[in-house]
């Protein structure tokens, strides 16, 4: 131990040798082509570790940073070596230099082992042509994909449009009946008239929902959407039911500009807050409350309302298409609404979410990327290898 501590005392110490210079015969050609060569070799090996960590800070996701920081001290520590050599010719440094030897010997065992380690986790690397491949790949499923929506988009229209006709012609053919003949019926033929009525309008609503469900997220055409003047448009469109109601619906704060297509988003919205006014609670005034906070490079908003509340067994079944909760002579709709607002933060790239007391009210979070694109904007981004 005494040695030990003893080389430790005297690292910096040089008197025990003489310089290198003065060991053996050099010649000048022969010492400081030695000298030349230590130092091209430590300049190599310190631009090595640099680049490796200025790769490393630029590019994220990197796999393996830990074998890169290994592997990149190593290097360090060989050129070091290297450093020391060159200096020894004026500078005996032979303590440092067997401590520096000692240090590279460690970081060199634990490269290796670094490497066997990961060895396995290294073949599963993809090479940039089998990430070329699984692009082009990607990029023509996501493009068939695109005409396939786009085709169940025009199938939805013209079905839609199919099924209108004849239920219009249901309806004025009911209220020319009632109208030529309404007072020659008796109640239950009148009753008879209005349910059917009733009925064709309940399904003119679901076709309607049913074809601006099929619509979300299809266009690509996004511009700057302002939240606020959207919460205002929807405000203002249910006012009938806020005055009958005495609702008060409260936006806290200011809400962001997205870029994204107007119609997704005023749906969004206009279904939360339909629902919100929709599923209140007797007696009692409904009060909505719109929030969001910043998440970095998303956005996480809340409407909240007081209203019946959404027992926990339901909460993931409201966002499925068709599902009610409720019979449609305690609340109407066609069970669309949340399954749409669902299905453009799906496509958005947003998550949502509930949180609810019965009996006590509800709060719908949903997050939205700062940046959003769809599968259409990845379908038309020019690829780094062309599809053919």
């Amino acid at each position: 131990m005494d040695q030990f501590f003893e080389f430790f005392r005297r690292l910096t110490d040089t008197s025990d040798w003489p310089p290198r210079w003065l060991c053996g015969t050099w010649t000048d050609f022969h010492g400081w082509l030695y000298i030349v060569s230590d130092l091209t070799i430590w300049l190599a090996y310190m631009a090595i570790p640099l680049i490796l960590i200025r790769f490393l800070l630029k590019k994220t996701g990197v796999p393996l940073t830990g074998v890169f920081w290994l592997f990149g001290a190593f290097i360090l520590l060989c050129g070091l070596t290297h450093l020391i050599d060159a200096l020894m010719f004026w500078w005996p440094a032979y303590r440092i230099s067997a401590l520096v030897r000692f240090m590279t010997g460690l970081v060199s065992i634990a490269t290796v082992i670094a490497l066997i380690r990961y060895f396995n986790e290294a073949l599963g690397l993809r090479t940039s042509d089998e990430y070329s491949r699984e692009l082009t790949l990607r990029q023509q499923a996501m493009q068939e994909l695109a005409r396939s929506n786009e085709e169940l988009q025009q199938f939805a229209y013209v079905a839609s449009h199919d099924l209108q006709s004849p239920l219009k012609t249901i309806t004025n053919y009911l209220t020319l009946l009632e109208a030529k003949h309404g007072s020659h019926l008796d109640t239950d033929a009148r009753k008879l008239i209005s349910v059917s009525t009733a009925a064709a309008d309940r399904m003119r609503s679901l076709i309607n929902d049913l074809l601006a469900f099929s619509r979300v997220g299809n266009t690509v055409e996004f511009t700057p959407v302002d939240l606020n003047q959207v919460v205002a448009d929807v405000i203002e469109e249910h006012q009938a039911d806020i005055q009958a109601t005495h609702a008060t619906i409260r936006v806290e704060g200011t809400l962001p500009t997205l870029t994204a297509h107007q119609t997704d988003i005023h749906q969004l919205f206009q279904n939360l807050v339909s629902n919100a006014l929709k599923y209140r609670r007797p007696a009692t005034d409904p009060k909505v409350l719109i929030r969001v906070s910043d998440r970095g490079d998303r956005y996480h908003f809340m409407v909240s309302d007081n209203g019946i509340g959404i027992d926990l067994q339901y909460h993931d079944r409201i966002f499925q298409i068709f599902q009610r909760l409720h019979g449609r002579n305690e609340y109407s709709g066609t069970g669309i609404g949340l399954a749409t607002v669902k299905k453009v933060i799906d496509i958005y790239g947003g998550r949502i979410w509930v949180e609810s007391t019965p009996g006590t009210g509800s709060t719908f979070h949903f997050t939205l990327p700062k940046i959003i694109k769809t599968l259409q904007h990845y379908a038309q981004t020019d690829s780094l290898h062309s599809v053919g």
